[in-house]
Protein backbone atom coordinates (compact mmCIF):
# COMPACT_ATOMS: atom_id res chain seq x y z
CA UNK A 1 0.00 0.00 0.00
CA UNK A 2 1.28 3.35 -0.95
CA UNK A 3 1.84 6.05 1.76
CA UNK A 4 -0.82 8.28 -0.17
CA UNK A 5 -3.70 5.30 0.62
CA UNK A 6 -1.91 4.68 3.93
CA UNK A 7 -2.79 8.26 5.22
CA UNK A 8 -5.76 8.16 3.40
CA UNK A 9 -7.25 5.43 4.88
CA UNK A 10 -5.84 6.35 8.12
CA UNK A 11 -6.93 9.42 8.45
CA UNK A 12 -10.71 9.16 7.66
CA UNK A 13 -10.64 5.96 10.15
CA UNK A 14 -9.64 7.99 12.97
CA UNK A 15 -11.64 10.84 11.96
CA UNK A 16 -15.00 8.24 11.54
CA UNK A 17 -13.88 6.27 15.35
CA UNK A 18 -13.44 10.07 16.62
CA UNK A 19 -16.75 11.62 14.86
CA UNK A 20 -18.78 8.27 15.70
CA UNK A 21 -17.37 7.96 19.56
CA UNK A 22 -18.35 11.76 20.02
CA UNK A 23 -21.94 11.50 18.66
CA UNK A 24 -22.28 8.43 20.19
CA UNK A 25 -21.75 9.96 23.90
CA UNK A 26 -23.91 12.78 22.31
CA UNK A 27 -26.98 10.26 21.73
CA UNK A 28 -26.41 9.00 25.33
CA UNK A 29 -26.13 11.95 26.81
CA UNK A 30 -29.27 13.51 25.41
CA UNK A 31 -31.36 10.20 25.76
CA UNK A 32 -30.34 10.75 29.78
CA UNK A 33 -30.79 14.17 29.86
CA UNK A 34 -34.30 14.37 28.27
CA UNK A 35 -35.70 11.23 30.04
CA UNK A 36 -34.51 12.75 33.42
CA UNK A 37 -35.97 15.89 32.92
CA UNK A 38 -39.25 14.24 32.23
CA UNK A 39 -39.08 12.51 35.17
CA UNK A 40 -38.46 15.54 37.80
CA UNK A 41 -41.54 17.07 35.74
CA UNK A 42 -43.58 13.72 36.48
CA UNK A 43 -42.42 14.05 40.29
CA UNK A 44 -43.23 18.07 40.34
CA UNK A 45 -46.99 17.04 39.45
CA UNK A 46 -47.18 14.43 41.60
CA UNK A 47 -45.82 16.65 44.85
CA UNK A 48 -48.73 19.26 43.47
CA UNK A 49 -51.17 16.41 43.53
CA UNK A 50 -49.64 15.17 47.01
CA UNK A 51 -50.84 19.40 48.29
CA UNK A 52 -54.26 19.05 46.70
CA UNK A 53 -55.24 15.22 48.11
CA UNK A 54 -54.40 16.80 51.66
CA UNK A 55 -56.32 19.38 51.57
CA UNK A 56 -59.36 16.73 51.07
CA UNK A 57 -61.81 15.90 53.88
CA UNK A 58 -64.11 13.46 52.06
CA UNK A 59 -63.22 11.08 48.34
CA UNK A 60 -66.54 13.04 47.23
CA UNK A 61 -65.16 14.21 43.18
CA UNK A 62 -61.59 12.69 44.27
CA UNK A 63 -61.24 11.47 40.84
CA UNK A 64 -61.78 15.12 39.20
CA UNK A 65 -58.62 16.12 41.05
CA UNK A 66 -56.53 13.19 39.51
CA UNK A 67 -58.10 13.50 36.44
CA UNK A 68 -56.34 16.91 36.26
CA UNK A 69 -52.93 15.75 37.24
CA UNK A 70 -52.48 12.51 34.93
CA UNK A 71 -49.68 12.61 32.23
CA UNK A 72 -50.46 12.22 28.75
CA UNK A 73 -51.64 9.12 27.32
CA UNK A 74 -50.61 7.95 31.18
CA UNK A 75 -51.96 6.41 34.03
CA UNK A 76 -52.07 7.14 37.88
CA UNK A 77 -52.89 4.49 40.20
CA UNK A 78 -53.95 4.57 43.57
CA UNK A 79 -53.66 1.56 46.11
CA UNK A 80 -53.92 1.15 49.46
CA UNK A 81 -51.78 -0.75 51.97
CA UNK A 82 -53.55 -3.96 51.38
CA UNK A 83 -52.70 -3.54 47.48
CA UNK A 84 -56.34 -2.41 47.07
CA UNK A 85 -56.91 -0.52 43.77
CA UNK A 86 -58.77 2.42 44.87
CA UNK A 87 -58.50 4.64 41.64
CA UNK A 88 -57.62 3.99 37.89
CA UNK A 89 -57.28 6.36 35.98
CA UNK A 90 -55.39 6.48 32.24
CA UNK A 91 -56.23 8.46 28.90
CA UNK A 92 -54.68 5.42 26.81
CA UNK A 93 -57.00 2.78 26.02
CA UNK A 94 -53.83 0.50 26.67
CA UNK A 95 -53.67 -1.26 29.62
CA UNK A 96 -50.55 0.13 30.97
CA UNK A 97 -48.44 -0.99 34.45
CA UNK A 98 -45.48 -2.20 35.25
CA UNK A 99 -43.49 -2.57 38.56
CA UNK A 100 -41.21 0.14 39.79
CA UNK A 101 -37.67 -0.64 40.73
CA UNK A 102 -36.86 0.03 44.36
CA UNK A 103 -34.53 3.02 45.95
CA UNK A 104 -34.50 4.60 42.45
CA UNK A 105 -36.32 8.42 41.64
CA UNK A 106 -38.35 6.35 38.76
CA UNK A 107 -38.55 3.53 36.45
CA UNK A 108 -37.42 3.53 32.92
CA UNK A 109 -39.16 0.82 30.70
CA UNK A 110 -39.81 0.57 26.58
CA UNK A 111 -43.26 -1.00 25.86
CA UNK A 112 -43.96 -1.38 22.25
CA UNK A 113 -40.93 1.03 21.16
CA UNK A 114 -42.14 3.73 23.17
CA UNK A 115 -40.10 4.83 26.19
CA UNK A 116 -41.99 5.00 29.32
CA UNK A 117 -41.21 6.40 32.95
CA UNK A 118 -42.96 5.58 36.31
CA UNK A 119 -42.87 6.75 39.86
CA UNK A 120 -44.68 6.19 43.05
CA UNK A 121 -45.70 9.24 45.83
CA UNK A 122 -47.11 8.27 49.05
CA UNK A 123 -50.67 10.14 49.47
CA UNK A 124 -52.71 11.02 52.87
CA UNK A 125 -56.23 9.87 51.36
CA UNK A 126 -59.58 12.09 53.18
CA UNK A 127 -59.70 8.92 55.53
CA UNK A 128 -56.13 9.42 57.08
CA UNK A 129 -54.73 6.54 55.77
CA UNK A 130 -51.55 6.48 53.42
CA UNK A 131 -52.34 5.52 49.84
CA UNK A 132 -49.72 5.33 47.36
CA UNK A 133 -50.45 6.87 43.51
CA UNK A 134 -48.33 5.13 40.94
CA UNK A 135 -47.88 8.21 37.81
CA UNK A 136 -46.59 6.29 34.57
CA UNK A 137 -46.11 8.94 31.44
CA UNK A 138 -44.92 7.53 28.14
CA UNK A 139 -42.09 9.62 26.44
CA UNK A 140 -43.00 9.43 22.56
CA UNK A 141 -41.63 13.16 21.86
CA UNK A 142 -37.78 11.45 22.97
CA UNK A 143 -38.27 8.77 20.79
CA UNK A 144 -38.73 11.36 17.78
CA UNK A 145 -36.15 13.93 19.24
CA UNK A 146 -33.72 11.09 19.07
CA UNK A 147 -34.66 9.74 15.69
CA UNK A 148 -34.44 13.32 14.50
CA UNK A 149 -30.86 13.68 16.57
CA UNK A 150 -29.59 10.24 14.96
CA UNK A 151 -30.31 11.74 11.53
CA UNK A 152 -28.72 14.47 12.27
CA UNK A 153 -25.57 13.28 13.28
CA UNK A 154 -25.04 11.10 10.62
CA UNK A 155 -25.81 13.45 8.33
CA UNK A 156 -23.05 15.55 9.77
CA UNK A 157 -20.73 12.71 9.82
CA UNK A 158 -21.09 12.38 6.33
CA UNK A 159 -20.30 15.64 5.75
CA UNK A 160 -17.32 15.77 7.95
CA UNK A 161 -15.48 13.10 5.92
CA UNK A 162 -15.56 16.02 3.02
CA UNK A 163 -13.30 18.27 4.58
CA UNK A 164 -11.44 15.46 6.59
CA UNK A 165 -10.39 14.10 2.88
CA UNK A 166 -9.55 17.54 1.67
CA UNK A 167 -7.26 18.09 4.74
CA UNK A 168 -6.12 14.24 4.14
CA UNK A 169 -4.94 14.86 0.21
CA UNK A 170 -3.47 18.52 1.37
CA UNK A 171 -1.39 16.67 4.04
CA UNK A 172 -0.47 14.16 1.20
CA UNK A 173 0.71 17.12 -0.93
CA UNK A 174 2.97 18.96 1.90
CA UNK A 175 4.43 14.45 3.02
CA UNK A 176 4.35 12.96 0.01
CA UNK A 177 5.15 14.99 -2.72
CA UNK A 178 8.74 15.88 -1.22
CA UNK A 179 8.96 12.31 -0.46
CA UNK A 180 8.46 11.37 -3.89
CA UNK A 181 10.43 13.89 -5.75
CA UNK A 182 13.23 12.73 -3.19
CA UNK A 183 12.72 9.03 -4.40
CA UNK A 184 12.71 10.56 -7.62
CA UNK A 185 16.09 12.07 -7.01
CA UNK A 186 17.55 9.57 -5.37
CA UNK A 187 16.56 7.06 -7.89
CA UNK A 188 17.84 9.48 -10.89
CA UNK A 189 20.96 9.21 -8.80
CA UNK A 190 21.52 5.63 -9.10
CA UNK A 191 20.64 5.19 -12.93
CA UNK A 192 22.89 7.91 -14.06
CA UNK A 193 25.61 7.73 -11.33
CA UNK A 194 25.26 11.24 -10.51
CA UNK A 195 25.13 13.99 -7.56
CA UNK A 196 21.75 15.62 -7.91
CA UNK A 197 20.50 17.74 -5.37
CA UNK A 198 17.04 19.21 -3.89
CA UNK A 199 15.89 22.60 -3.51
CA UNK A 200 15.21 24.20 -0.16
CA UNK A 201 12.97 26.65 0.62
CA UNK A 202 14.85 28.65 3.65
CA UNK A 203 11.16 29.94 4.88
CA UNK A 204 10.65 26.78 6.53
CA UNK A 205 12.20 24.70 8.62
CA UNK A 206 9.74 21.99 9.27
CA UNK A 207 10.92 17.87 9.57
CA UNK A 208 10.39 17.52 5.65
CA UNK A 209 13.30 20.98 5.10
CA UNK A 210 15.66 19.46 7.33
CA UNK A 211 15.43 16.13 5.64
CA UNK A 212 16.29 17.51 2.64
CA UNK A 213 19.00 19.27 3.88
CA UNK A 214 20.26 16.29 5.44
CA UNK A 215 19.59 14.36 1.85
CA UNK A 216 21.39 17.39 0.02
CA UNK A 217 24.88 17.25 2.62
CA UNK A 218 25.21 13.44 2.07
CA UNK A 219 25.10 14.07 -1.65
CA UNK A 220 27.08 16.52 -1.31
CA UNK A 221 29.57 14.22 0.81
CA UNK A 222 29.28 11.14 -1.60
CA UNK A 223 29.94 13.80 -4.37
CA UNK A 224 33.68 14.84 -2.62
CA UNK A 225 34.25 11.09 -1.78
CA UNK A 226 33.57 10.11 -5.20
CA UNK A 227 35.94 12.83 -6.50
CA UNK A 228 38.94 12.08 -4.00
CA UNK A 229 38.08 8.26 -5.01
CA UNK A 230 39.19 9.18 -8.86
CA UNK A 231 41.80 11.08 -7.81
CA UNK A 232 43.17 8.79 -5.66
CA UNK A 233 42.95 5.75 -7.19
CA UNK A 234 44.49 8.16 -10.50
CA UNK A 235 47.27 9.83 -8.35
CA UNK A 236 48.23 6.07 -6.90
CA UNK A 237 48.49 4.89 -10.45
CA UNK A 238 50.39 7.17 -11.74
CA UNK A 239 52.73 6.74 -8.67
CA UNK A 240 52.73 2.86 -8.97
CA UNK A 241 53.27 2.68 -12.68
CA UNK A 242 56.44 5.01 -12.03
CA UNK A 243 58.37 2.33 -10.16
CA UNK A 244 57.36 -0.48 -11.38
CA UNK A 245 58.11 0.81 -14.78
CA UNK A 246 61.70 1.50 -13.56
CA UNK A 247 61.47 -2.42 -12.10
CA UNK A 248 60.61 -3.35 -15.30
CA UNK A 249 63.17 -2.08 -17.59
CA UNK A 250 66.06 -3.10 -15.54
CA UNK A 251 64.57 -6.57 -15.18
CA UNK A 252 64.57 -6.16 -18.91
CA UNK A 253 68.22 -5.14 -19.09
CA UNK A 254 69.04 -8.22 -16.86
CA UNK A 255 67.19 -10.73 -19.15
CA UNK A 256 68.40 -9.26 -21.97
CA UNK A 257 72.65 -8.85 -20.64
CA UNK A 258 72.11 -11.22 -17.96
CA UNK A 259 74.59 -11.15 -14.82
CA UNK A 260 78.18 -11.31 -16.46
CA UNK A 261 78.51 -7.64 -16.49
CA UNK A 262 78.96 -6.79 -12.83
CA UNK A 263 78.29 -3.05 -13.09
CA UNK A 264 74.83 -3.24 -15.18
CA UNK A 265 74.26 -5.95 -12.81
CA UNK A 266 74.92 -4.10 -9.63
CA UNK A 267 73.26 -0.87 -11.07
CA UNK A 268 69.98 -2.66 -12.30
CA UNK A 269 69.57 -4.83 -8.53
CA UNK A 270 70.37 -1.23 -6.12
CA UNK A 271 67.50 0.40 -9.50
CA UNK A 272 65.21 -2.63 -8.85
CA UNK A 273 65.91 -2.42 -4.42
CA UNK A 274 65.35 1.32 -4.28
CA UNK A 275 62.09 1.34 -6.47
CA UNK A 276 60.72 -1.87 -4.65
CA UNK A 277 61.25 0.58 -1.59
CA UNK A 278 59.66 3.00 -2.66
CA UNK A 279 56.62 1.35 -3.88
CA UNK A 280 56.40 -0.29 -0.53
CA UNK A 281 56.49 2.87 1.12
CA UNK A 282 53.75 3.81 -1.03
CA UNK A 283 51.93 1.34 -0.74
CA UNK A 284 52.07 1.41 3.52
CA UNK A 285 51.24 4.92 3.37
CA UNK A 286 48.32 4.48 1.27
CA UNK A 287 47.02 1.88 3.98
CA UNK A 288 47.69 4.24 6.27
CA UNK A 289 45.52 6.98 4.75
CA UNK A 290 42.79 4.71 3.92
CA UNK A 291 42.71 3.44 7.79
CA UNK A 292 42.89 7.14 8.88
CA UNK A 293 39.12 7.32 7.08
CA UNK A 294 38.05 4.82 9.36
CA UNK A 295 36.38 5.37 12.21
CA UNK A 296 39.27 4.82 15.22
CA UNK A 297 39.09 4.55 18.93
CA UNK A 298 40.31 7.55 20.49
CA UNK A 299 42.59 6.67 23.74
CA UNK A 300 42.76 10.38 25.67
CA UNK A 301 45.16 10.06 28.86
CA UNK A 302 47.40 12.00 30.70
CA UNK A 303 50.97 12.36 29.94
CA UNK A 304 54.11 14.80 30.61
CA UNK A 305 54.61 17.11 27.68
CA UNK A 306 58.24 17.42 28.05
CA UNK A 307 59.34 13.88 28.53
CA UNK A 308 57.18 13.26 25.91
CA UNK A 309 58.79 15.42 22.63
CA UNK A 310 62.11 14.56 25.05
CA UNK A 311 61.30 10.85 23.79
CA UNK A 312 60.60 11.57 20.31
CA UNK A 313 63.79 13.53 19.92
CA UNK A 314 65.78 10.68 21.24
CA UNK A 315 64.17 8.35 19.22
CA UNK A 316 65.07 10.56 15.80
CA UNK A 317 68.55 10.97 16.80
CA UNK A 318 69.25 7.70 17.24
CA UNK A 319 67.65 6.61 13.84
CA UNK A 320 68.88 9.11 11.70
CA UNK A 321 71.58 10.43 13.69
CA UNK A 322 69.89 13.96 13.23
CA UNK A 323 70.17 16.72 15.86
CA UNK A 324 67.45 17.55 17.48
CA UNK A 325 66.84 20.14 20.28
CA UNK A 326 64.00 20.32 22.99
CA UNK A 327 62.14 22.75 24.43
CA UNK A 328 58.97 22.63 26.58
CA UNK A 329 58.00 22.90 29.49
CA UNK A 330 57.00 20.43 31.99
CA UNK A 331 53.20 20.31 32.21
CA UNK A 332 50.39 17.51 31.84
CA UNK A 333 48.79 17.35 28.95
CA UNK A 334 45.23 14.88 27.70
CA UNK A 335 45.80 13.64 24.67
CA UNK A 336 45.61 10.42 22.27
CA UNK A 337 49.61 9.67 22.76
CA UNK A 338 50.06 7.13 19.79
CA UNK A 339 48.63 9.77 17.50
CA UNK A 340 50.36 12.70 18.38
CA UNK A 341 53.33 10.82 18.27
CA UNK A 342 52.26 10.12 14.94
CA UNK A 343 51.60 13.28 13.94
CA UNK A 344 55.09 14.67 15.12
CA UNK A 345 56.78 12.07 13.23
CA UNK A 346 55.30 13.22 9.78
CA UNK A 347 56.74 16.68 10.50
CA UNK A 348 60.03 15.81 11.89
CA UNK A 349 60.83 13.22 9.13
CA UNK A 350 59.88 15.85 6.74
CA UNK A 351 62.34 18.52 8.36
CA UNK A 352 64.78 15.43 8.23
CA UNK A 353 64.58 14.83 4.57
CA UNK A 354 64.57 18.10 3.52
CA UNK A 355 67.28 19.83 5.93
CA UNK A 356 70.56 19.04 6.61
CA UNK A 357 71.19 21.22 9.86
CA UNK A 358 69.47 20.99 13.69
CA UNK A 359 65.62 20.60 13.98
CA UNK A 360 64.31 22.43 16.70
CA UNK A 361 61.02 20.87 18.52
CA UNK A 362 59.16 23.92 20.80
CA UNK A 363 56.24 23.76 22.94
CA UNK A 364 54.81 26.24 24.82
CA UNK A 365 51.54 26.57 26.57
CA UNK A 366 48.51 28.97 27.76
CA UNK A 367 44.83 28.08 27.20
CA UNK A 368 46.13 25.89 24.77
CA UNK A 369 49.17 23.65 24.01
CA UNK A 370 51.27 25.45 20.91
CA UNK A 371 54.16 23.07 19.18
CA UNK A 372 56.89 24.05 16.46
CA UNK A 373 59.04 22.24 14.66
CA UNK A 374 61.45 24.19 12.58
CA UNK A 375 63.96 23.04 10.18
CA UNK A 376 66.74 25.85 7.96
CA UNK A 377 66.16 23.43 4.75
CA UNK A 378 65.53 24.42 1.13
CA UNK A 379 61.91 25.79 2.32
CA UNK A 380 58.47 25.66 0.32
CA UNK A 381 57.96 28.02 -2.72
CA UNK A 382 54.48 30.40 -1.65
CA UNK A 383 52.88 29.52 -4.62
CA UNK A 384 52.79 25.57 -2.94
CA UNK A 385 51.92 26.44 0.40
CA UNK A 386 48.26 25.90 -0.23
CA UNK A 387 48.53 22.94 -2.21
CA UNK A 388 51.07 20.70 0.60
CA UNK A 389 48.23 18.98 2.30
CA UNK A 390 46.71 17.53 -0.60
CA UNK A 391 46.84 13.72 -1.99
CA UNK A 392 50.26 12.80 -3.46
CA UNK A 393 50.83 17.10 -4.02
CA UNK A 394 54.35 17.29 -4.41
CA UNK A 395 56.49 20.56 -4.40
CA UNK A 396 59.61 18.83 -6.09
CA UNK A 397 58.69 16.07 -7.95
CA UNK A 398 62.59 14.79 -8.36
CA UNK A 399 63.44 15.84 -4.94
CA UNK A 400 60.81 13.89 -3.40
CA UNK A 401 61.71 10.73 -5.80
CA UNK A 402 65.27 10.85 -3.97
CA UNK A 403 64.21 11.47 -0.42
CA UNK A 404 61.28 8.39 -1.12
CA UNK A 405 58.47 11.52 -0.57
CA UNK A 406 55.15 10.17 -2.82
CA UNK A 407 52.94 12.89 -1.16
CA UNK A 408 50.75 11.37 1.22
CA UNK A 409 52.28 11.91 4.84
CA UNK A 410 50.70 15.17 5.01
CA UNK A 411 47.51 14.44 4.15
CA UNK A 412 47.83 11.75 6.66
CA UNK A 413 48.65 14.35 9.15
CA UNK A 414 45.39 16.68 8.66
CA UNK A 415 43.37 13.52 8.85
CA UNK A 416 45.29 12.79 12.29
CA UNK A 417 45.06 16.78 13.70
CA UNK A 418 41.01 16.36 12.76
CA UNK A 419 41.00 13.70 15.40
CA UNK A 420 42.97 15.27 17.85
CA UNK A 421 40.95 18.46 17.16
CA UNK A 422 44.16 20.31 16.44
CA UNK A 423 45.17 22.79 13.80
CA UNK A 424 48.71 22.96 11.73
CA UNK A 425 50.03 26.20 9.83
CA UNK A 426 52.85 26.76 7.51
CA UNK A 427 55.31 29.20 7.64
CA UNK A 428 58.32 28.53 5.20
CA UNK A 429 60.59 30.90 3.13
CA UNK A 430 62.44 29.23 0.19
CA UNK A 431 66.04 28.79 1.32
CA UNK A 432 65.58 29.49 4.80
CA UNK A 433 63.37 26.88 6.13
CA UNK A 434 59.88 25.69 7.24
CA UNK A 435 58.02 25.82 10.37
CA UNK A 436 55.49 23.84 11.79
CA UNK A 437 52.56 25.01 14.38
CA UNK A 438 50.53 22.82 16.03
CA UNK A 439 47.64 23.84 18.42
CA UNK A 440 46.74 21.36 20.67
CA UNK A 441 43.35 21.92 23.57
CA UNK A 442 45.36 21.04 26.55
CA UNK A 443 42.92 18.77 28.19
CA UNK A 444 41.70 16.54 25.22
CA UNK A 445 38.21 18.70 24.26
CA UNK A 446 37.07 20.61 21.27
CA UNK A 447 39.19 23.94 21.01
CA UNK A 448 36.23 25.43 19.26
CA UNK A 449 34.02 24.28 22.73
CA UNK A 450 37.41 25.80 24.45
Amino acid sequence: MKLKTKINVVSIVLTMLILISSFTGIYFLYEHVAITTEAEQLQARAMELTTAISSLEQTDGIDAVFRAYIPTDGAIIVRDADDKTLIRLQTTAEQIEFDLKENELFTEKRLNGIPYIALATPLIWPDEQVVEAKFIQPLPTITENLQRLMIILVVMTVLALIPIYLASQLLVRLIVKPVTKLTTTMEKNIQQSSFEQLPIQKSSNDEIIQMTATYNSLMAQLEDLHDKQQQFIGNASHELKTPLTVIESYAKLLNRRGTANQEVTDEALSAIINESANMKGLIEQMLALAKSAETVKMNFREIELSAFLQAIAVNFKTAYHREITVEAPVVPLVIDEAMLKQLLFIFIDNARKYSEDVIELDASVNQHVHIQIRDYGIGIPNEDLPHIFNRFYRVNKDRNRKTGGVGIGLSIATEIANRLHATIQVESEVGQGTTIHITLPLHGGDMHEA
